[in-house]
Parts: structure tokens; C-alpha cells; sequence
């Protein structure tokens, strides 16, 4: 089936087709065949993604990070809620599901009508068709009290920092409490979507990036920064041979997970 994606919707596609490849490889990171599946359904051609090494390994170091950190979440509060913000057509309810959460997909109406055509409908996983941008989708998120979790993996760097401060500014307004785990780019990248190894073959660009993680605060001072967590900690295992010898230069210019928490005074 066609998929009709463009800019930075089209991104999503990336991540899908390289958690598609890891799953027919020998040694899969995510072995996520969900998505190998959703691959080979797609007319699309992916083949203009096969250039991206660089993106290879470190989507599937995000993703792995990302996948124990919310892990480690859902183990600390086995009933909680999720919010995946800018989902995508991403398969992480299945990977760390725990069969007690409730979680949210949160997306652009085209998006979500393409997962429909993947996705079975689930009673505790709900879509929210709506732009993150939109305050309203807030709330559609049901917590009954319980702990929340955000999530934004692959996202944010395409928002400005207006944006970046607008999604901030819902999340607190919307929510008494939550934790979020944000993937951010590198600040060196903002304005280089064309020399990346496959966005450039998309069209999008980065807006916003960060350096230490510390910008997020300073754009909402109510969030507290919890954590920093750089994916070259996972990717440099997931290098071949001698791109090894990248690893010191991933460490300045690699994505970061961001980790924040928020409480609203009483």
C-alpha cells in the first residue's frame, strides 16, 4: 500500500525502515518484526535510505536507550500512563508493555490514520490525532492520578524553539505531574538536515538543538532536569570494526536523552 508522507513526516519512515532492516539481520538489536512487517506492505522506496550507516546504528541505539528508560518507568510504576508525543508508526507500546499500563499515541491525523492500517485496536493503547502544538489534546489523556510519562523520540529537532517552548508550555498547563524523556539533537546540527545521511533524502530540517540539556529548563524553569543520558553509550557497542574510531567524535555531535520531571506547586 502507497503511504503519503512529506518533510518531516516522512522522517518516521527512517526509523521504521532501519528497525525493519535489524529485524531480518542476524543479531537484531530491537528485533522489532512489527515492523518488518509494516515494510514490506509499504510502497515506498526505502532503498534510498541504505546509505545512512551512521543513522543505522544510531537509530537503533535511540530506540534501545529509550526502551529501557521507559522500562525502568514502567517498573517503578507499573500502572502508569504514556504519552508517546510525534509517534509515528514506532512499536514501543509492545516492547515494553507490562500489561497494566495505559498508553497514548499522540500524532498528526495523517499519521495516525497510516497506523490504523498497521494496528489492531487495543483496549488499553489510545490515538490522539491531533498536532502536539494543539493544547487540547491534553485533554483526551486520562491519568486517574496515576504516574505519566512523556515521551518524544525523533521530534523535537524539527520544532523550532518557540515551539519547543509552546509544547513545554501544554505539557505543564495540561498535566499536575508527569516525567518526560526527550530526545534532543546536538546544537552543532541545527540548520543541517541537508548533510544528514538520510533526513537530507526527506527534505526536513532541524531546527533546535541543545547542549547539555539545560535549554529545556531554561525554556519552561518549572521542569527540573532529572537526567542526560548520550546514545554513543549504547551506539559505540553497535559500531563495526573501525567506525569505532568515530565514538569520541559522536560523543560531542550524537543526540542526548533528555530527562525532565514536573510537579505543579499546590
Amino acid at each position: 500500500m502507497a503511504v503519503k508522507l512529506d518533510g518531516v513526516m516522512e522522517t518516521l519512515l527512517i526509523t521504521l525502515y532501519i528497525r525493519a532492516k535489524d529485524a531480518a539481520g542476524t543479531a537484531p538489536v530491537l528485533n522489532d518484526q512489527k515492523a518488518a512487517e509494516m515494510v514490506a506492505e509499504i510502497d515506498y522506496d526505502f532503498s534510498k535510505f541504505d546509505s545512512g550507516i551512521m543513522s543505522y546504528y544510531g537509530v537503533l541505539a535511540r530506540a534501545k536507550m529509550m526502551d529501557n528508560q521507559a522500562r525502568a518507568f514502567i517498573r517503578r510504576h507499573p500502572e502508569c500512563t504514556v504519552v508517546s508525543v510525534g509517534c509515528g508508526l514506532d512499536t514501543r507500546f509492545s516492547r515494553v508493555d507490562n500489561g497494566k499500563i495505559m498508553w497514548y499515541n499522540l500524532d498528526f491525523p495523517e499519521v495516525i490514520e497510516q497506523r490504523k492500517l498497521f494496528f489492531e485496536d487495543h483496549p488499553r493503547v489510545k490515538d490522539i490525532s491531533k498536532s502536539a502544538l494543539d493544547p487540547s489534546w491534553t485533554q483526551e489523556v486520562e491519568t486517574n492520578s496515576k504516574h505519566l510519562l512523556i515521551i518524544s523520540e525523533g521530534m523535537l529537532m524539527y520544532l523550532h524553539e518557540r515551539e519547543v517552548a509552546q509544547l513545554l508550555e501544554i505539557l505543564t498547563r495540561g498535566f499536575d505531574r508527569f516525567e518526560a524523556h526527550f530526545d534532543l539533537l546536538y546544537k552543532g546540527l541545527v540548520n543541517k538536515g541537508g548533510v544528514h545521511d538520510t533526513v537530507r533524502k526527506t527534505g526536513a530540517q532541524f531546527h533546535w538543538g541543545v547542549k547539555d540539556g539545560s535549554e529545556v529548563t531554561h525554556l519552561c524553569p518549572g521542569i527540573r532536569q532529572i537526567g542526560l543520558i548520550n546514545f554513543t553509550d549504547e551506539m559505540r557497542h553497535l559500531l563495526p570494526g573501525v567506525k569505532k574510531l568515530l565514538v569520541p567524535v559522536m560523543y560531542m555531535t550524537n543526540n542526548r536523552l533528555g530527562m525532565y520531571a514536573y510537579k505543579k506547586n499546590s
